[in-house]
């Protein structure tokens, strides 16, 4: 029998607070009740927690089923963004809750299945509920719809990697072409295929947002980039939409479109520029979930709305759409609601069937997970207009075939989506009957509001009753976005007619839209190579275009495969185009050949500075060499002693812990440390800490044995304590200066001996980065003054433990020069 609910449980929150650990003693665990006290919105809203620990524990993500029942994946495995207890077997959960009462909280609570590796991503329908859980994304079946599993789960796909746990597949939503679409972020790297697929037929994605088609299981990058994309949603013209973390934070995800990425680069080395965010202005860091508010319970002025979290800010940031071009721009909207609660971490959101919003938060101390400081809390927030009568239970699955055709026009989007992916559902089973498709084509042809003819457009094309004299009529419609809708339907198969394509090359000369001309770009890429030359033509003729967000990259991402094939009509192409971009890419690409091997890395040109004479010790304040240790007569490192003489020794009391000291490491003595928990301590003071206003240089030498990717800690200060700072390695392998909010990265590891010296330069408020004596990057000076302990050989608390050797340490308390780090470098 399922167990009533305990939303608020004091006891178990007061225990949760007792075994905090010590990097949040200072901030007080606050229960459910007084964490929704403490949060500030705008007057008129009620906020409150809908479930909490200990009935929900780590949720990673949820969704609402046709029932309104709210089913959460607890992700049980998580144990760092580096790592996850794999070895302890599967430990997730799905459970489902419910709201029998009607007060806006859940009373009764299921567990539909246990023991699930690791689940990042949830959608429930198709007669079963879809799972991501690295490396598979899975359909556990429930076709009779008793919450209890039919089978075994299904892998559907696999090879989806988790090298970063923060960037693997997430996000699930049902799109209104009928795909299940998710995200994937830039520092996991996964390829993709049904099980059994061979290697060199997978697809492979480490940023970007991906669907499967529940039917025919047909999987596909749907368009490429960010950077890890924790949030996706459409609007009421069905445009993908999706929010990010680090770089800029919204986008507008066209199909084939390739976008902005915070790391690595794209597959295709002939993309030469990629699409930028459409927001007009920025938010703190990391964003998580997205939903448009389609609903009418709240005020009217946060329709169309787009909803995120921020967890930077602990709160739920507004943007604003506007359209312009062929897309649009993203205005900030407002900071709607303030948790002021550092341990508030909300990160998905989805509007319910009664209109309120409900958020998702893990709820933890560690703001970007790299360790679980409460490993059993969980809330799921509601926010709700006063007055709001809370969902009364019910089943659309019951309602008719004409009922839920009228849902089309329902004023809550909730109910619109449901309903189509029911009626896609009944068309499989072969249960739908003639008047369905009449009185869907009645509204489409006849509905004067654009968005509602879309939904009957969707709802056609999902049972399969958009053919292709349909599309061919509606790409003469009055309105651009059912025009535009056309399009994408007919080339949805990679199979467009010879009619089709004639229309096509008309459309693309004469259709006065922006929207149109976009659609038709992103088309051309599903058609072959060789019949996109006449759309092409037309596409390049609009001089307006040169300066829209996304055309010309759009239009060239079509043109590009074509080039090397068919370098004449390329040429053409270029004398004919009135934005000047695509004949300079063009060019470049006839340049570049048809078989391009792929890009080698190139180390970075050192700046023309000649090395200091010698480096003084003025402002030394550590030095650590491999010949100055302490050790037993296994080698096994207790103490590295400080040069310096003033006793600031790195020391290890834990024997399991220690490093060992290595008389030659491809050539030089150093300290060998394991990966898994080797590490020293300089225990923490006020001389080691520094301000953006304070110099202070680290100079290491490293090194580099294997090729890891996971975050990798090597000198850190209070990265238990921010804010911190100190040399990492990133999830994608590069040397890293680190700070709160501002990384500074660059540069591939490569194995065996590197010189990294990383130094802030107050009087230029800059800090940089040098790799062998070459800079490799520069950025604004940090606050590194948190109080805790510095590390070598990891960070503290977050697992991050190096693999490798170090040579020598040392931390200078002012600048070191370029000519002194190049000194540095060249008399080890």
């Amino acid at each position: 029998m399922p167990r009533p609910l305990n939303i608020v449980s004091l006891s178990f929150a007061l225990a949760i607070s007792l075994c905090a650990m010590s990097v949040q003693a200072q901030v007080k665990f606050l229960n459910p009740q007084e964490a929704a006290d403490k949060m500030t919105y705008p007057k008129g809203f009620d906020v409150h927690a809908y479930a909490a620990e200990p009935d929900v524990v780590q949720p990673f993500a949820f969704a609402f089923d046709d029932r309104g029942r709210m089913w959460v994946a607890e992700n049980l495995n998580y144990e760092s963004r580096g790592s996850d207890t794999h070895k302890d077997g599967p430990q997730g959960r799905i459970i489902i809750l419910e709201d029998t009462d009607g007060d806006g909280r859940a009373d009764k609570r299921k567990v539909f299945i246990d023991k699930i590796f690791f689940p990042t991503g949830l959608a429930v329908g198709h007669g079963g509920v879809w799972v991501g859980s690295p490396p598979n994304l899975m359909f556990i079946p429930d076709a009779d719809g008793d919450d209890k599993p039919d089978g075994e789960p299904q892998i559907l796909l696999d090879g989806w990697g988790r090298h970063d746990r923060h960037e693997t597949l997430n996000s699930f939503t049902w799109g209104p072409d009928g795909w299940l679409y998710g995200c994937h972020g830039v520092f996991t790297h996964s390829k993709v295929g049904k099980p059994g697929t061979p290697e060199d037929q997978r697809v492979p994605i480490n940023a970007g947002v991906w669907r499967l088609h529940p039917v025919t299981k047909k999987f596909e990058v749907f368009a490429w980039g960010t950077s890890n994309p924790w949030g996706l949603d459409f609007d009421n013209h069905g445009q993908c939409f999706v929010t990010a973390c680090v770089i800029p934070h919204l986008w507008h995800m066209v199909q084939g479109g390739r976008f902005h990425r915070q790391a690595g680069k794209h597959f295709n080395p002939f993309v030469y520029d990629d699409i930028k965010t459409i927001a007009d202005h920025r938010h703190k860091s990391a964003h998580g979930g997205a939903s448009f508010y389609l609903a009418d319970a709240f005020p009217e002025k946060y329709r169309n709305r787009l909803f995120m979290c921020n967890i930077h800010d602990h709160g739920v940031l507004t943007d604003i759409l506007e359209h312009k071009g062929s897309g649009y721009v993203g205005h900030h909207g407002d900071e709607f609601l303030m948790a002021n609660d550092p341990q508030w971490l909300g990160f998905n959101m989805e509007i319910g069937p009664e209109g309120a919003i409900y958020i998702i938060d893990w709820h933890d101390a560690d703001i970007c997970g790299r360790k679980v400081v409460h490993g059993e809390t969980g809330r799921v927030w509601r926010i709700a207009w006063k007055g709001t009568k809370a969902f009364k239970p019910m089943d659309l699955a019951k309602l008719s075939n004409a009922e839920l055709v009228k849902m089309q026009l329902h004023v809550n989007d909730w109910y619109v989506r449901q309903s189509r992916r029911i009626l896609q559902e009944r068309a499989v089973a072969g249960k739908l009957d003639d008047q369905t498709e009449t009185s869907l084509l009645k509204m489409l042809k006849e509905h004067p509001s654009t968005p509602r003819k879309l939904r009957a457009l969707w709802a056609l094309h999902v049972i399969n009753k958009a053919d292709d004299s349909l599309l061919t009529d509606l790409l003469n419609d009055k309105d651009e976005h059912v025009r535009a809708w056309a399009i994408r339907f007919l080339a949805a198969d990679y199979e467009v007619s010879d009619a089709s394509m004639t229309k096509f090359a008309e459309m693309a000369k004469d259709d006065e839209s922006a929207v149109v001309r976009i659609h038709l770009a992103s088309a051309l890429q599903r058609v072959s190579v060789d019949r996109r030359w006449d759309v092409l033509a037309g596409l390049v003729s609009h001089e307006e275009d040169k300066g829209d967000h996304n055309l010309p990259l759009m239009i060239w991402y079509a043109l590009e495969p074509g080039v090397p094939k068919n370098v004449a009509k390329a040429l053409q192409i270029a004398k004919t185009a009135k934005t000047p971009r695509l004949a300079e890419f063009i060019a470049r690409r006839i340049v570049g050949g048809s078989a391009p091997s792929p890009p080698k890395r190139v180390a970075p040109k050192p700046i023309k500075v000649a090395p200091a004479k010698s480096v003084s010790k003025e402002g030394l304040f550590l030095w650590y060499q491999a010949d100055g240790v302490v050790t037993d007569d296994k080698g096994v490192v207790s103490q590295w002693t400080d040069g310096t003489r003033e006793g600031r020794h790195a020391k290890q009391s834990a024997a399991d812990s220690r490093p060992k000291l290595v008389k030659s490491l491809d050539g030089r003595a150093a300290l060998k440390f394991d990966g898994k928990n080797d590490h020293l301590v300089v225990p923490h003071e006020s001389d080691l800490t520094f301000d953006s206003a304070q110099n202070f240089s680290i100079s290491s030498w490293v090194h580099i044995s294997n090729h890891d990717h996971r975050w990798i800690g090597i000198v850190t200060k209070s990265r238990e304590k921010e804010p911190w700072y100190g040399i990492w390695l990133d999830a994608s392998h590069q040397w890293t200066f680190g700070a709160p909010n501002g990384n500074l990265a660059g540069l591939h590891a490569e194995k065996g001996w590197h010189h990294v010296c990383v130094v802030q330069n107050a009087k230029l408020a800059k800090r940089y980065l040098y790799v062998d004596g070459f800079l490799i990057g520069s950025k604004r000076s940090y606050d590194g003054h948190g109080p805790g302990d510095l590390w070598i050989g990891g960070a503290k608390g977050v697992n991050e433990f190096f693999a490798g050797g170090l040579g020598e340490v040392r931390l200078y308390r002012r600048a070191l020069s370029h000519p002194e780090v190049v000194h540095l470098t060249e008399n080890p």
